[in-house]
C-alpha cells in the first residue's frame, strides 16, 4: 500500500496562512482587543491609571500592554498576521484571475455550451458568410467588437466587458494592508501631545500625554496673541490663537490657529483644542471707606499697586485663588493703610459679606475678573498619514470595481443548417446574474431584429448618424 507524499513545510504553511477560518479568526480577536483599546486609555501618565485602578491593577494591564496596545508587540503580531492572510489569499486567487484573463475561452465545445446560461438560438435564411458581417456589426455597435475565428466551417465570436472587475477585491486587500502599513508608521514615529501658553510666552517642547517632552524640530512656537468670544450664554463661541514660528532669529510665518483650522509646519500639524484661566489680567474692585460710604471703583493687576483717588490708601493684589475652600474665586489682598501695619486678608467675590466682620477703614467687593487666559494647542505628528490616504484611494477604487462593474463575456457562433445558417447566442457574468440576463435579452432581440429586418435598422443607424 503506498503512502500519500506528504506535504511539505512551506505548503502547509501556505495553506493556513490563506484559510477563511484565520481572516476571521483574527478580524474577532482584533475587534475584541480595540473595545479594550477604546475603554482603557491609552498612553496616559501612571497617576491617571493609578487614580482609576489599584497597584496590582495597573501593574497587570502595563505587563500585558494594555495601557500603551497599539505600539504594544502582540498587537504588531497580530497587525502582521493579517497582513500575511491578506497577502497569502491574493496571491493565490490572483493565479487563478490571471490564468483566467490571460488564456480567455474565445471557442466554446458543445459541453460548455449546454452548461451556459443564457443562451439563445435563431435560424437565418441563407448561408452562413452571409451572416458574418452582420453578427460583427452587431455585437460591435451594442457590445464590443468582437474576436472572430472560423474553424471547421464554424465561425466563432467572442467579447467581453469589465475584466478590470475581476481586480476589485486585490484593490480592495491593496489598501487595507497600505492603510495598515500607514497606521504602524503613526504609531511607532508619530505622536501627539500638547502645548499650553500664555500671551509672549514661546514653546520649545511637546508634553506628551505620558509626561514626557520632546523638542520641536528646528523651531520655537510664540502665542502673540489668544482671544476668546462667547455666547449670551457664557459658551464659547470661538477661540483663536496667533502664532508666530522661529527658527533661529528669524520669525518664519505667523499664523492664526482656530478650531478646525490646524497650522502645518515641517510634518507637525497644530490644532486649537482648549483653553483656560492661567491667572488674572486685571480685577475691578470697589473699595469703600467705611466711615464716610463713599465707594470707589479701582482696576488692579496682580503684584501691581493700586491706589485710591487722592494717594491716601493703597493696595496689592498678592495671590488668585478661583476656588477658595468650595466658597468660590477669592483674592488675597494686601492693604497699605497708612499709619497701620501691613495686612494681608482674603476678599471672596460671592460672599462680599465677610467683610463686614473684618476691622479696618476699608470694605473691599469684586465687581469683576478679567481672567488671563491659556491656550491649548494640540500637537500631532503622523507621517502615515499620506500612506492611509493612499490606501484609502486603493479601497475606493477596488469597491467601485466590486459593486458597480463585472465581468461580462458573449459567445456566438454560426453553423451551418442545410441550405440556411444556425445562429447560437450565449454569455456570462460572474456577478449580477439578473442585471446581466436582462442586458442579454435586450442584446440579442435587438440583434434578431436586425438580422430579420436589416434595412430598417440600417435606415434608422443612417438617420441618427
Amino acid at each position: 500500500m503506498s503512502r500519500k507524499p506528504e506535504k511539505d513545510l512551506i505548503s502547509s504553511l501556505g495553506e493556513a496562512l490563506s484559510s477563511l477560518r484565520l481572516t476571521i479568526g483574527l478580524l474577532i480577536v482584533l475587534a475584541v482587543v480595540s473595545i479594550f483599546g477604546t475603554v482603557i486609555p491609552q498612553n496616559a501618565a501612571p497617576e491617571e491609571y493609578l487614580r482609576v485602578y489599584k497597584a496590582a491593577t495597573y501593574k497587570i494591564l502595563h505587563i500585558l500592554g494594555f495601557l500603551d496596545m497599539y505600539r504594544s508587540w502582540w498587537f504588531v503580531f497580530l497587525l502582521a498576521l493579517l497582513c500575511l492572510n491578506l497577502i497569502a489569499c491574493s496571491v493565490g486567487r490572483f493565479r487563478l484571475t490571471w490564468r483566467l484573463l490571460s488564456h480567455p475561452r474565445e471557442r466554446l465545445e458543445d459541453p460548455e455550451w449546454k452548461s451556459l446560461s443564457p443562451k439563445k438560438s435563431l435560424s437565418l435564411k441563407g448561408p452562413l458568410p452571409n451572416w458574418i458581417s452582420s453578427v460583427r456589426d452587431g455585437l460591435a455597435g451594442r457590445f464590443r467588437a468582437p474576436k472572430v475565428l472560423e474553424e471547421g466551417g464554424t465561425v466563432h465570436f467572442w467579447a467581453e466587458k469589465g475584466k478590470l472587475s475581476r481586480f476589485g477585491v486585490y484593490f480592495v486587500h491593496l489598501g487595507v494592508l497600505v492603510i495598515l502599513g500607514g497606521a504602524l508608521i503613526g504609531f511607532f514615529y508619530g505622536f501627539r501631545g500638547n502645548i499650553n501658553l500664555v500671551e509672549g510666552e514661546t514653546a520649545s517642547r511637546v508634553t506628551l500625554r505620558n509626561g514626557g517632552q520632546i523638542p520641536l524640530p528646528g523651531f520655537k512656537l510664540k502665542l502673540e496673541q489668544f482671544t476668546v468670544s462667547f455666547y449670551s450664554t457664557g459658551a464659547p463661541k470661538e477661540f483663536k490663537s496667533v502664532v508666530t514660528l522661529r527658527e533661529g532669529d528669524q520669525n518664519v510665518r505667523s499664523e492664526s490657529i482656530r478650531v478646525n483650522h490646524p497650522l502645518s509646519h515641517k510634518g507637525l500639524s497644530f490644532y486649537q483644542s482648549s483653553y483656560g484661566a492661567a491667572g488674572v489680567e486685571k480685577a475691578v474692585l470697589a473699595v469703600q471707606e467705611k466711615n464716610s460710604g463713599k465707594e470707589h471703583l479701582v482696576e488692579a493687576k496682580m503684584g501691581v499697586k493700586a491706589e485710591l483717588p487722592g494717594g491716601h490708601y493703597a493696595f496689592v493684589l498678592t495671590r488668585f485663588i478661583p476656588d477658595l475652600q468650595g466658597q468660590g474665586p477669592a483674592f488675597q489682598v494686601m492693604s497699605l493703610e497708612p499709619n497701620r501695619p501691613h495686612e494681608n486678608f482674603f476678599v471672596l467675590q460671592n460672599h462680599p459679606e465677610m467683610e463686614d466682620r473684618r476691622p479696618g477703614a476699608y470694605r473691599f467687593k469684586v465687581r469683576e475678573i478679567v481672567p488671563r487666559y491659556y491656550s491649548g494647542l494640540q500637537v500631532n505628528k503622523d507621517p502615515g498619514v499620506p500612506l492611509v490616504w493612499t490606501g484609502c484611494v486603493f479601497m475606493i477604487v477596488g469597491f467601485y470595481l466590486t459593486f458597480f462593474l463585472s465581468h461580462r463575456r458573449l459567445w456566438v457562433r454560426l453553423s451551418n443548417q442545410g441550405k440556411d445558417t444556425l445562429l447560437e447566442f450565449a454569455g456570462s457574468s460572474h456577478r449580477n446574474r439578473i442585471g446581466f440576463e436582462q442586458e442579454f435579452e435586450r442584446m440579442f432581440q435587438a440583434l434578431r431584429e436586425e438580422m430579420l429586418h436589416p434595412g430598417k435598422h440600417s435606415k434608422e443607424r443612417g438617420e441618427q448618424a
